[in-house]
């Protein structure tokens, strides 16, 4: 025994989890911009400050890339991730739970800045695969990605219109 960790196996179902976790995380960022206009008048948010709730999404999203994604060089990624993806976990569901504009806002930026638990999944999973399908990895888990940004505004649609916008960020 030297010691060392055993490496992880790639197994079929790791990496479609791992490209559901890309898809669903990602999708953080678009839930929202389809129902801001059930969002607003249930936290008593004008239609003016409800269109900051997408902007800060995405502020938040660059300021995780600028701020987390670089200490995955310095850190070990799979501890940095799964912190990041909890921290998301923690601030969706806090956003299903908010009702005052000004928390809702800064729970947006929040979300935002873990949803670039997807920049630290790739590379790791891009690590972790061995080097004969290393491509086919990382296309199957960006394919998870896209498919996240695309379904992420209609799902959110169609949750929000029939069981309520806190439902989607609560699921």
């Amino acid at each position: 025994m030297t010691g060392r960790p055993h490496p992880v196996k790639l197994t079929r179902s790791l990496i479609a989890l791992f490209a559901f976790c890309c898809g669903a995380i990602v999708a953080n960022l678009y839930y929202a911009q389809p129902i801001t206009e059930l969002i607003a008048p249930d936290i008593h948010m004008s239609g003016g400050t409800a269109s900051l709730i997408v902007s800060l999404t995405q502020i938040g999203y660059a300021f995780g890339l600028f701020f987390l994604v670089p200490l995955g060089d310095l850190l070990e990624n799979r501890k940095l991730m799964i912190t990041t993806a909890l921290v998301s976990i923690v601030s969706l569901a806090a956003a299903a739970f908010a009702h005052q504009p000004g928390w809702f806002l800064a729970i947006s930026l929040l979300v935002g800045f873990s949803s670039v638990a997807v920049q630290i999944l790739i590379p790791l999973a891009a690590h972790l695969a061995p080097d004969e399908s290393r491509g086919k990895v990382v296309g199957t888990i960006m394919s998870g990605l896209l498919l996240g940004i695309l379904l992420s505004r209609p799902i959110s649609s169609v949750v929000a219109g029939h069981f309520g916008w806190r439902v989607v960020f609560g699921a």
